[in-house]
């Protein structure tokens, strides 16, 4: 599969560094000689090394929303907004503590067969009208609303609605896409209700299958370009579902789906000895971190038989994604079918590019 060319220069930032062709030789210089620095053009502190991100995924005065913006200004006063402020991934302190138990147990409450299966079914249902770029998008919402049992009848107009709400609140959404993910929010929220949920509950409904979207996402792409890349190691994967699991996780590792998160300080502190000032964001260079030396040895080798495999990429601390086992075997069960089918090789077209996001990392193709 032939690769867009590669751009000369590196990329201006570490956003700019999400969409680059290469960004792994930025990434490694960035750690290995400002682990931590102020970036003048992001306005941004910028953490690249594993030991600073770390440090500040545990950090108690650094949380996920800006402490005077807990709900972004174009979202506030809308039913998006409503919807955003109960988020429990998007909220910290007493409300977090209360209510992200409830997510973990929820995310929980499936097998890895439970997940296979909901993958197998909406693989089969999406291939044929879809192409690639529709069903990277579109599997893994699918994939969590028939986990959640939503019914066949209604399916693909929830699947909509995620991804209305998804793009109305995405940084510098127009108005008219908040407005459309104003109208999702009230419609999936309708749907909780009908299914006997309060309000937090409904709304965490709806997050389990908006945070599918971009990472899980990302992450079938990138699968899809290294198994047709390395062809000895596909057909290793191919041999086991277990097998296929550890390449997906491979793959999550080593392309970073997810390149970075960001956190705010509530509160003045000092990290990895710099002061930062209340207020101030912070860019957690995921990516850079997974390719640390010191969070896995010859981290530049792609090895779906590594030993003792770590990756940033889900998180840590009090906000640690639950769904991590439920990304990896929604790929992995998606791959292994759409193998199984003879169907692989004909839904990939030549990759173009990266979706122009600014922390998800995800290939577009031609078809």
């Amino acid at each position: 599969m032939a690769m867009f060319e590669a751009a000369i220069k590196p990329p201006a930032d570490p956003v700019a560094a999400v969409t680059h062709a290469d960004p792994w030789p930025y990434y490694r210089q960035l750690r290995e000689t400002q682990p931590l620095y102020f970036d003048v053009r992001l306005q941004l502190w910028v953490a690249s090394s594993q030991a600073v991100i770390s440090e500040a995924l545990h950090h108690p005065s650094l949380n996920v929303r800006p402490p005077d913006e807990p709900v972004p200004a174009a979202l506030q006063g809308t039913a998006a907004g409503e919807v955003f402020a109960r988020l429990v991934r998007m909220t910290d302190g007493a409300f977090h503590a209360a209510h992200k138990p409830a997510v973990v147990r929820a995310a929980g409450r499936w097998s890895l067969a439970d997940v296979a299966r909901a993958s197998e079914m909406a693989a089969a249902d999406l291939q044929p009208p879809m192409g690639t770029n529709a069903l990277i998008s579109n599997l893994p919402v699918q994939v969590m609303a028939r986990l959640l049992l939503v019914s066949e009848s209604v399916l693909a107009v929830t699947c909509d609605l995620v991804q209305q709400f998804v793009q109305g609140i995405a940084p510098g959404a127009s108005e008219a896409a908040v407005a459309l993910a104003s109208q999702a929010a009230e419609a999936l929220m309708a749907q909780g209700s009908a299914e006997g949920l309060n309000a937090v509950q409904a709304v965490n409904r709806i997050a389990l299958m908006q945070q599918s979207l971009d990472a899980t996402a990302g992450l079938l792409g990138h699968t899809v370009l290294m198994l047709a890349q390395h062809p000895q190691l596909a057909a290793t994967a191919r041999c086991s579902p277990q097998a296929m699991r550890e390449f997906v996780a491979e793959v999550e590792r080593h392309q970073a789906p997810i390149q970075n998160s960001r956190r705010f300080a509530v509160r003045a502190l000092r990290l990895a000895g710099q002061p930062v000032e209340q207020g101030q964001g912070m860019l957690l260079v995921l990516a850079s971190g997974n390719r640390d030396e010191a969070l896995n040895p010859q981290p530049d080798h792609f090895d779906p038989q590594r030993a003792n495999r770590r990756s940033l990429g889900f998180g840590a601390g009090s906000h640690a994604c639950p769904g991590a086992a439920i990304a990896i075997e929604t790929v992995a069960a998606c791959a292994r079918s759409t193998w199984a089918g003879g169907r692989f090789y004909s839904c990939i077209g030549r990759q173009t590019g990266f979706r122009p996001l600014g922390n998800a990392r995800i290939p577009v193709f031609e078809k």
